[in-house]
């Protein structure tokens, strides 16, 4: 009886040890925030990131990270791309509900923006 429990609580100590499952899926998120960090006009890296990690996340059925869709929408917009901002901040809202109140605000203030041609600074 003993080798029996002493058997199971090294299998429960050893299922503790096995690699986490990521919950969602933040991509490169955290190295491509740090490389912005570091140099800020080359907002177009971090944008390029994040639409990496948003479209592999949802064409293998994963769970976009909270705040991707925002922030990825936040770049879109301050890129001079209201209507593509709004998508992003809409999606947001959608699959994370406890974001609406930010989002609704976010998207108001990319509604009332100009198309432009600018690039993230």
């Amino acid at each position: 009886m003993k080798k029996i429990l002493s058997s199971l609580a090294a299998l429960a100590v050893l299922a503790g040890c096995a690699a986490p499952q990521n919950k969602y899926d933040w991509g490169n998120y955290e190295q491509s925030l740090y490389e912005y960090y570091k140099a800020p006009a080359n907002a177009q890296a971090l944008l390029l990131s994040l639409n990496t990690t948003i479209t592999n996340a949802e064409a293998n059925k994963r769970t976009v990270a909270p705040g991707l869709y925002a922030e990825y929408g936040f770049l879109l917009m301050q890129s001079g791309k209201p209507k593509e901002a709004i998508v992003y901040f809409e999606k947001e809202k959608n699959k994370w509900p406890e974001s609406a109140a930010l989002m609704n605000r976010m998207v108001a203030v990319a509604a009332a923006k100009p198309a432009t041609a600018e690039v993230a600074q």
